[in-house]
């Protein structure tokens, strides 16, 4: 019964020391990005060059209704052959600018990740800098989280290293 007790006492020792060297942070990078003035800053060069690919659309669309417009006007004075190709070519156009909008898209999110990349390279390092500082050994996203340690938050610890308010 002694060797029993003293067997518990040795394990739940060993537990409570294996515990206090494993240090849980939690983080909230969510919170951070949105708050990092180079993220404001991003998004403005995004919504510039997102009105730029928006306008060389606009522009491509309203040459094909003009196109289109002087077709149905001149479509009665046309042969069978001429309205053929003329209405093969405005398929063509039509075709061509679904594609179009499929690759402007496409270097939106493009240029989207090109801004963005080094913003969250940024953020991770503030946060496995703090969290080495702090003697973290593991960090969870704190939206993750269920239930965890106030004290264990270090989201206002990453925003003061990355200066934000």
């Amino acid at each position: 019964m002694k060797k029993t007790i003293i067997l518990i006492a040795v394990l739940l020792g060993t537990q409570v020391a294996l515990r206090a060297q494993t240090k849980i942070g939690y983080v909230s990078p969510d919170e951070i990005f949105a708050l990092m003035p180079d993220v404001k800053a991003a998004d403005v060069a995004l919504a510039k060059y997102q009105e730029e690919l928006a306008q060389a659309y606009k522009d491509s669309e309203e040459e094909l209704n003009t196109a289109y417009a002087k077709f149905v006007k001149d479509s009665a004075q046309m042969n069978g052959a001429v309205k053929n190709a003329k209405r093969k070519d405005l398929q063509d156009r039509i075709s061509g600018l679904q594609t179009k909008q499929t690759q402007l898209n496409e270097a939106l999110e493009t240029e989207k990740q090109r801004q963005l990349a080094p913003i969250r390279e940024k953020m991770l390092k503030a946060i496995k800098d703090v969290a080495k500082e702090m003697g973290y050994d593991h960090v969870l996203y704190k939206e993750s989280a269920i239930l965890f340690p106030a004290a264990a938050d270090f989201t206002n610890s990453v925003k003061k290293k990355l200066g934000i308010q």
